[in-house]
């Protein structure tokens, strides 16, 4: 039943995010502004997730595995996963935009290679996060899907600026977003074989949030000055966080 949760969420939630960007964007129903409140939203539900779901159950994982130090362990691999997605967005993801119209390093190919591996990635933690709980696979799943939105946007964006026709950079689009199921199906098969690494993949997984959060999300969403739409923020921010707690709340054992 896990295997098949995951498969779902990994290849359901990618195109639904895909579709629903496509419909955004082609609708004109995109603004800076509502970009911000998605943001938001998403920075509550990746926080939440991460410290008061993924860091307990990868210390709890470690302590039943007789893990000397679970607590310091856990925390190790939080900050592993933080340099790792510091790394991706440095050397491979350094394109990463969330505005509609993003001009920096708009090549093709690092849009599509960049996107790949974070679906990928997107995938893996799917995958974890459905290992330690179905409720906080939900809560992941939605937090990844909020947050793939608006980076739908922006690689739609960057492709059809850069002369790619709306039938191919959707193809394009498509297939990578399919790669989130390889990498889910990877963790899962990696985590089942060796019981020992799934506490750990939800430390990695956890800082990989983290770092999605607090210095890709929210310096972006920290550029708005206006004090009504920071107030709508902060209420989406902690839309969020409610959310991610009652669903955990509702499909907790």
């Amino acid at each position: 039943m896990t295997l098949l949760w995951i498969i779902l969420a990994s290849t359901l939630g990618g195109l639904i995010a895909l579709l629903a960007a496509l419909f955004i964007l082609k609708g004109k129903l995109w603004s800076h502004e509502r970009s911000h409140l998605f943001l938001s939203f998403a920075a509550g539900t990746l926080i939440t997730v991460s410290f008061l779901d993924m860091l307990p159950e990868a210390i709890h994982g470690l302590t039943e595995l007789n893990i000397e130090n679970a607590v310091e362990s856990a925390a190790l691999f939080v900050l592993f996963g933080f340099l790792l997605f510091f790394s991706i967005e440095k050397l491979i993801l350094w394109y990463h935009c969330h505005e509609e119209k993003c001009d920096v390093h708009s090549s093709v190919p690092m849009v599509l290679i960049g996107d790949t591996l974070h679906n990928f990635l997107d995938g893996i933690a799917i995958a974890v996060a459905f290992l330690i709980d179905p409720s906080v696979g939900i809560a992941t799943t939605l937090a990844i899907f909020v947050h793939e939105i608006p980076q739908e946007i922006a690689d739609f964006s960057i492709l059809l600026n850069s002369g790619m026709s709306q039938k191919k950079a959707l193809m394009f689009n498509l297939l990578s977003s399919l790669v989130s199921l390889v990498g889910a199906l990877v963790a899962y098969l990696f985590a089942t074989h060796i019981e020992s690494a799934v506490p750990l993949l939800i430390a990695i997984a956890a800082g990989g949030f983290i770092y999605i959060a607090a210095a890709d999300i929210v310096p972006e969403i920290h550029k708005e000055t206006r004090r009504f739409q920071m107030a709508l923020q902060f209420a989406a921010f902690t839309f969020g966080l409610i959310i991610v707690l009652l669903i955990t709340k509702v499909f907790a054992h």
